[in-house]
């Protein structure tokens, strides 16, 4: 079993990746549901990964493609994990990407504001299925895939990492 995982490791990361951009995207573009700042910053790591996972496709397996993948799941984790602690207000993320109210002295200040603020909000969630954020989704998925790392990683080289 770990030999089919590590000779399609790469297929498994990059069609796992893919799904999870495409679903974004369809979410955005299709159903109309506009990303904010932080969603946006979810996105990034799986981009890498399926630029390392194509990379890994035309060379040799090696050690640092696996490392890096590990890598960039762990900071979509950590992404993910803070998005979704802003989407609770447990963290207050910076004025421009939530509803904090300011007091204005004029309209024009008012107007600059409104001007300057992404028109979603990332301490206000949009969507979401059984009472998860797609932040609180992201985050499960990428623990999940850290976790599974990690096993790969003791099953094939055991405790020599």
């Amino acid at each position: 079993m770990v030999e089919i995982i590590k000779k399609y490791y790469f297929v498994l990361v990059f069609t796992l990746s893919l799904m999870i951009i495409s679903g974004a995207y369809i979410l955005e573009f299709f159903y109309n549901f506009p990303p904010c700042e932080l969603c946006i910053y979810q996105r990034i790591p799986y981009f890498f990964i399926l630029f390392i996972c194509i990379i890994s496709f035309f060379m040799e397996y090696k050690n640092i493609h696996f490392y890096s993948i590990f890598f960039l799941f762990f900071i979509s984790f950590l992404i993910a994990f803070f998005h979704s602690l802003v989407e609770r207000g447990i963290i207050e993320y910076s004025s421009g990407c939530t509803s904090s109210v300011e007091n204005f002295e004029s309209i024009e200040d008012l107007r600059l504001h409104l001007d300057s603020v992404p028109l979603t909000k990332c301490d206000e969630i949009l969507f979401s299925v059984m009472g998860f954020s797609l932040a609180n989704i992201n985050t499960i998925i990428s623990l999940s895939l850290v976790l599974f790392n990690i096993y790969f990683v003791r099953r094939v080289y055991g405790s020599r990492i």
